[in-house]
């Protein structure tokens, strides 16, 4: 079964009078509970593939299918409400706020959808943190955290709302190997127990490898 499946997806900014063509064409089809990586050099497209995936950003042509459902035919407070239901996102620079705690970011995403029982949620936000052995660090803030334990409360915030799908932009870029092991073996857990199709832009051969499926983009296009 397919989760998320792009048709003739094209992506063209306009910069100085002038159109760059970042995506063009891409057909891609995943399945239910599949991680996928996505690869190539930098500026071939990947990121832009990523957030066109995840209804981030709107393409110049083509569809985005998601559960079935063409994402971009959608009311922009419908896409909001698709994104915060079905999909979970982790970028390199975790984009947590400073102000509040690891408890209160990872919390957040729950707050904006405003369903829920608050006690059932604050629940779940303390065993997120615990399952990714953060327990202990509830009441920090970002500057008070490692960037391996800043990196944890973003996957933390991403799975509030337990999303079916997680889009991961370059998970490790900025974790030293020991850490960056430990955030590919939380992620590759997280869709072992909990059965969540992921999609994984890096640059890491190591994550590359233990992805179900690799595709690699090159000047716009799947190789």
């Amino acid at each position: 079964m397919n989760v998320i499946e792009a048709r003739n997806l094209s992506k063209v900014y306009n910069h100085n009078f002038k159109e760059l063509t970042v995506l063009k064409c891409i057909e891609l089809k995943i399945k239910k509970n599949e991680i996928l990586g996505i690869v190539g050099p930098s500026g071939a497209g990947k990121s832009t593939l990523l957030h066109l995936l995840g209804g981030l950003d709107e393409p110049t042509s083509g569809s985005v299918f998601i559960d079935g459902v063409d994402i971009y035919k959608l009311s922009d407070d419908e896409l909001s409400v698709l994104r915060n239901k079905k999909i979970g996102f982790v970028f390199q620079f975790y984009h947590l706020f400073a102000e509040f705690s690891a408890f209160e970011n990872v919390l957040l995403p729950a707050v904006v959808r405003g369903r829920g029982n608050k006690k059932i949620l604050e629940k779940r936000a303390k065993e997120l943190l615990g399952l990714l052995g953060l327990s202990e660090r509830l009441t920090h803030r970002p500057a008070e955290l490692s960037g391996g334990e800043q990196q944890r409360v973003a996957i933390a915030r991403s799975l509030i709302n337990e999303p079916d799908i997680l889009f991961c932009d370059e998970p490790t870029g900025n974790l030293d190997s020991e850490t960056g092991a430990q955030i590919l073996d939380t992620l590759f857990r997280l869709n072992k127990e909990r059965g969540t199709t992921q999609v994984i832009v890096t640059h890491n051969e190591e994550i590359a490898k233990a992805c179900n499926r690799i595709i690699h983009i090159k000047d716009g296009e799947i190789a």
